[in-house]
């Protein structure tokens, strides 16, 4: 039954975060229980490599090009509601892919469920604010942060059983939960008034669509090398496609986003944080996997369990951070640190990539967890705080939008940067015998297994004269000289969002800031016809500065 609720004068719902929290999650597990299926689902419907490749990322892209537009909706029809329909729309885009016959139907529900979860995510995490006080936002969202790390690695747990068995049954289990949240949805959480709002501004959505799908899909494609067509044409379009968006929005009557926003140094700050932490987190999700597979040898099916340190490490570091922003420590500080313990994690990868045994990765991997989750919570209580009411939705939701560019560079950067380097110096150990991205495939396989492929005559006799344990070595020195340039990039990164957030407008309240910079553009925009009437009037005035003037004493010179 609709409710609407009076917002806690203390504390937080706890109930109500708890359920946020799950349905939040349904978007990060989706995309984990699909990678575990997409090896088996590609078997099955005859995908070739490049459908295999899209098919991994396309509702990613699809969730990050549209979920700005889905905090608009939001706002203008009620976030319960776009929550509680989104959740189904999720689950039946899941039950389309579990039951996919080809390509097209596969791709269709994964395109279907990346749409619907950026919606159900960026209402989720938007409810927050109606469910906790001010002051107590923080550790709400550190419930929440935490809640969306748990049910993921159920979730993984259960789905990774399910794949073994059958991978369509997978595709099944956040049906399930979609269900649920559907159910009690209406029961705990509260109404949530509409934003009052004009006309939207269609032209630039579609092109905050192109330029956002643009970037991310030629980052993803930054492994083929970033020369190649496959890599410079999207991020190309991509760029025309945000600069389209930002000339729009700043034109519009009705933007969708307050571009504005950019220059508020907090907001800058807290974009700043958004994406170098999630380049941190992309990048020890697949920098660590590869080098356990290639050097340390962990059996692929513990991979995931072995990466649950950081995760541990995460819900310690969530608590922290809601605590201390809790009590009302300054956000600069809490993140700052977080930013610290992420550098010193790498720094510690910097060391380990040469070892052989797992345990010397955990330290870091630890320490990084902390890091990177401290500054998941401190940034997501910046972006609700920021989020201005006119706004609301779309600000509050660009936060998946910073978070995918960021996960996708740390993904990708440093998985490209690893390979350039190791093929650099196979080619150096074997003389030239192996060279190029092409022998990539070739070098990975005789790593993990220690024989070749087969493929190439000279290129398997020139990897067994050097032996497994020099290529493990050439791609250990790689993944460490990777981590220590994250580790500068983190620290850089770092220093520039502190400043941003220590800067005298910074506590500047957003509403207030948007209505100045308006103003400011009025003034402009006023004052052009003004000067353009006043030329002719100038211009007129000549002649008559040429008639003689009455001689003036002359000024005494100076001592």
């Amino acid at each position: 039954m609709a409710r609407t609720q009076a917002l806690p004068e203390k504390g937080f719902r706890l109930g109500a975060v708890l359920l946020l929290g799950i349905i939040g999650a349904i978007q990060v597990a989706d995309p984990i229980i699909s990678s575990m299926a997409l090896a088996k689902a590609s078997d099955t419907l005859n995908f070739d490599s490049s459908t295999q490749a899209l098919a991994a990322g396309i509702s990613t892209l699809a969730l990050a090009a549209t979920v700005i537009p889905g905090g608009l909706l939001a706002d203008r029809i009620g976030r319960r509601l776009v929550v509680s329909l989104a959740v189904l729309v999720s689950a039946a885009g899941q039950i389309l892919t579990a039951n996919s016959w080809d390509a097209g139907s596969y791709l269709s529900g994964r395109v279907i469920t990346g749409i619907a979860l950026g919606m159900v995510f960026g209402g989720a995490y938007g409810m927050l604010k109606n469910v906790s006080s001010t002051k107590s936002l923080g550790p709400a969202m550190a419930m929440f942060n935490v809640t969306n790390g748990i049910i993921p690695v159920i979730a993984m747990v259960v789905g990774g059983v399910l794949v073994g068995q059958n991978w369509r049954d997978a595709y099944y289990v956040l049906p399930v939960v979609s269900i649920i949240a559907f159910i009690l949805i209406p029961i705990i959480l509260p109404k949530v008034d509409k934003v009052p709002g004009g006309k939207a501004d269609f032209f630039g959505m579609i092109f905050l669509a192109i330029g956002v799908a643009g970037l991310l899909y030629g980052i993803s494609q930054a492994t083929k090398g970033v020369a190649t067509p496959a890599f410079l044409v999207p991020v190309l379009v991509g760029l025309v496609g945000l600069v389209a968006f930002t000339i729009r929005e700043q034109r519009s009557s009705h933007p969708v986003f307050p571009i504005q926003m950019l220059k508020h140094p907090a907001f800058v700050g807290a974009v700043i944080m958004g994406i170098f932490w999630n380049f941190g987190s992309g990048a020890i999700s697949q920098m660590l996997p590869n080098i356990w597979q290639y050097v340390t040898h962990v059996p692929t099916a513990l991979i995931g369990i072995a990466q649950l340190p950081a995760t541990a490490a995460g819900i310690a570091g969530s608590l922290v951070a809601g605590a201390l922003l809790g009590k009302g420590r300054p956000a600069r500080f809490i993140a700052v640190t977080g930013y610290g313990l992420l550098v010193v994690g790498f720094i510690d990868f910097v060391f380990a990539g040469a070892a052989d045994n797992y345990w010397v990765f955990v330290p870091g991997l630890v320490i990084a967890g902390v890091g990177y989750m401290m500054n998941a919570t401190t940034q997501g209580n910046l972006f609700l705080g920021l989020a201005p009411a006119k706004f609301f939705g779309p600000v509050s939701s660009s936060k998946l939008v910073v978070g995918q560019f960021g996960y996708s560079l740390g993904l990708t950067g440093t998985t490209t940067v690893i390979s350039i380097l190791t093929v650099a110096k196979v080619d150096h150990l074997t003389k030239g015998a192996v060279t190029g991205q092409s022998n990539w495939d070739s070098i990975t396989h005789f790593m993990t297994t220690g024989a070749t492929d087969g493929s190439d005559t000279a290129v398997n006799e020139a990897l067994t004269n050097v032996g497994q344990k020099a290529i493990e070595g050439a791609y250990s020195a790689a993944f460490a000289e990777t981590a220590a340039i994250s580790a500068v990039l983190i620290a850089i990164a770092g220093v520039l969002m502190f400043i941003s957030l220590s800067k005298k407008g910074a506590n500047e309240p957003v509403d207030q800031f948007l209505d100045e910079q308006l103003e400011l553009k009025t003034e402009k925009t006023a004052a052009k016809p003004a000067a353009a009437k006043a030329a002719p009037a100038k211009t007129a005035a000549k002649p008559a500065a040429k008639k003689p003037a009455a001689k003036k004493p002359a000024p005494k010179a100076s001592k």
